[in-house]
């Protein structure tokens, strides 16, 4: 082509210092990236880098040399690496909220079953998990939980109800409920220590809310909330040095949890 055979002259640093601020966050590509070009275009570009020109798109185009096209295995890793923050937060942070929930009366209207089965699902379930081995220890069987409390919800609609079916659907969703109001904080709250997250599902996990959850109070409840921070005040009143080392390790000892739970009788 015209271009290469009279090339235009080639861009000086002190050319490009006049574009210094419109080209800060532009492009700028690797030597390597036009290896797949003809010989004379190579032979351009290794001059722009023996003078020290950045290789940037609006530098090309001064000398009339196209852009590189990124190959196919380029295109992989870039869609792979795009939006990773984006990617994490659907999969791990998304909840489901229903209407028809909200319209029941629950705060926050959250599809427990829908939003806990988006986490651990495929070949990463290994890694899934909570960081921390404390909330590993109490949080083991919770989607489990939920998805019984889910069944035996639908499993009832349509059987004939008996004393022991009837017992059963009770049991399971008042477990269903006593983790959703261990779980429940709220949205301008400070935040628990995670010693305090591991007494409240421990709590929830022993039946240890089942007294406050007969009386009415539920997630998102001024007595619900009342309740579980009397419990939180109280276990930490009466054992400070295990929810101190729950919080600095990380970690919650066999012993530890025994004495939690015996603390919540």
């Amino acid at each position: 082509s015209l271009p290469l055979l009279f090339p235009p002259p080639l861009p000086t640093p002190a050319d490009t210092e006049t574009d210094e601020n419109a080209e800060e966050d532009e492009l700028v590509f690797e030597a390597s990236d036009f290896d797949a070009m003809a010989e004379k275009i190579k032979d351009r570009i290794s001059m722009l880098v023996k003078a020290n020109v950045p290789l940037t798109p609006t530098n090309l185009a001064k000398i009339q040399i196209p852009v590189p096209r990124p190959s196919a295995a380029e295109n992989v890793k870039r869609l792979a690496l795009q939006h990773v923050e984006d990617l994490i937060s659907m999969s791990d942070g998304q909840v489901w909220l229903d209407g028809e929930l909200a319209k029941e009366g629950r705060s926050p209207p959250l599809d427990s079953t829908r939003s806990l089965t988006r986490v651990g699902v495929g070949a990463d379930t290994r890694t899934c998990r909570a960081d921390a081995p404390a909330l590993r220890t109490v949080v083991g069987s919770l989607r489990f939980e939920f998805q019984q409390a889910t069944d035996v919800l639908n499993s009832s609609n349509g059987a004939s109800s008996s004393s022991s079916a009837e017992g059963d659907t009770a049991k399971q969703v008042r477990k269903r409920d006593a983790f959703l109001l261990a779980m429940y904080q709220e949205a301008d709250g400070e935040g628990r220590r995670l010693s305090q997250e591991v007494v409240a599902l421990l709590a929830a996990a022993g039946g240890h809310l089942d007294g406050v959850l007969a009386r009415g109070a539920r997630a998102g409840t001024p007595e619900g909330k009342g309740a579980l921070e009397g419990l939180l005040g109280y276990v930490e009143a009466e054992v400070p040095d295990i929810m101190a080392s729950i919080d600095e390790t990380l970690d919650l000892t066999l012993e530890d949890k025994e004495m939690l739970e015996r603390v919540m009788r």
